[in-house]
């Protein structure tokens, strides 16, 4: 069974975006570091979002050390996306030199997106003088100020910070309607927090109900994963879950905890949701003892769903058969196959040959010449 019998896909807004994303990589113009560093000099705002993206993945420590310097001149830019993009680059550099400036920022900063971006990076950069600022912003009037400031905590760690996401569990309801900032606090706590800490945590979730929204049951998947010493239970009753996210999230928290057996048997389980959770496991910890019966699910499952997982998942591996079923995704009819195969390929081959088979063909040989 080929790909285009295998699976239909209604997801085309979707689609379209990740296309369009991958795209946007695909034909931009290779840059060196020094034009990176002039492009942050550019009257363009959006020449200097584009150069900090970039320079937040650098090479060797040279280049890293001038790249840090350029994006902490930037986090005083006077555009509040640039100011962001800078500090979230600053981050993924790991440039803790860079705390004292990120502080200062968040003194003088007014922008919601960019003040939590602040937050979430002196997490990130592990910045201990930061834990008086996280405490202040965790009782900000701003949901997504606060739900970063307890991101920031959880990355933070220490005691101090269990307390601040312990106190973030126990707030109103009507302070966090939408299960923003709790979900935000159970997902620190599953970084930071200790096994002692789950009683409290689980009282919380349940008097809040917390079940009511995905990502409150996919950060309880995480604290469960994270804490509970005998995890399986509650694991497998949150791979049953509507929402994929949630279910994919407990599967990978079974395979973490040691029972990649458990997720594996899975994958024969009646109920569509739960091995399309299996297969996304299987995928995110590299199982390749299941790649076998992907290989099969992904030609004869009964769910379309499970079937274009498993075909997802073995082309994310990187197995033979999962480049052909993607390639044969391009000889559909619907544009939602082929463009979601497009997208996939491209990203992987870093090129595009639009509904080309033999090309795309010649484009995986020539990546995976170059990956030995």
């Amino acid at each position: 069974m080929t790909y285009p019998d295998a699976v239909r896909c209604s997801c085309v807004p979707v689609v379209v975006v990740l296309l369009v994303l991958v795209l946007a990589c695909v034909f931009a113009s290779a840059r060196t570091l020094e034009q990176d560093l002039q492009g942050m000099r550019s009257p363009d705002p959006r020449v200097r979002v584009a150069s900090a993206k970039r320079l937040g993945v650098c090479g060797d420590e040279s280049a890293c050390t001038r790249a840090a310097q350029a994006l902490e001149r930037a986090l005083f830019d006077p555009e509040p996306v640039v100011r962001r993009v800078s500090v979230n680059a600053l981050a993924e550099l790991g440039a803790r030199a860079a705390t004292g400036s990120i502080l200062k920022l968040l003194k003088l900063e007014t922008e919601p997106q960019v003040i939590a971006a602040a937050l979430v990076a002196v997490g990130r950069l592990r910045a201990s003088s930061a834990m008086r600022v996280l405490v202040h912003y965790a009782s900000d009037p701003r949901v997504g100020v606060r739900a970063a400031a307890i991101t920031g905590a959880g990355d933070l760690g220490g005691p101090a910070a269990r307390r601040l996401i312990a106190n973030s569990l126990q707030m109103a309801g009507s302070e966090d309607a939408e299960w923003v900032v709790r979900a935000a606090a159970l997902l620190a706590l599953a970084r930071a927090g200790k096994p002692e800490d789950l009683a409290a945590a689980r009282r919380a979730y349940v008097a809040g109900r917390g079940d009511r929204y995905w990502l409150a049951r996919t950060a309880w998947a995480r604290v469960v994963t994270a804490l509970d010493p005998s995890p399986r239970v509650e694991l497998e009753r949150l791979m049953e879950d509507p929402d994929s996210r949630v279910g994919v999230t407990a599967a990978i928290g079974l395979a973490k905890v040691g029972q990649q057996a458990l997720v594996i048997r899975h994958l024969r389980n009646s109920q569509p949701r739960v091995r399309a959770a299996a297969i996304g496991a299987v995928r995110q910890g590299r199982l390749e003892a299941a790649y076998p019966q992907l290989r099969t699910i992904a030609r004869y499952d009964g769910s379309r769903r499970v079937r274009w997982a498993a075909i997802v998942a073995l082309f994310a591996v990187q197995d033979r058969d999962g480049d052909e079923l993607m390639l044969d995704a391009l000889r559909s009819d619907e544009p939602a196959i082929w463009t979601e195969a497009m997208a996939h390929l491209a990203e992987r081959t870093r090129s595009m040959h639009g509904r080309d088979v033999k090309a795309w063909r010649r484009a995986l040989a020539q990546h995976r010449k170059e990956q030995r």
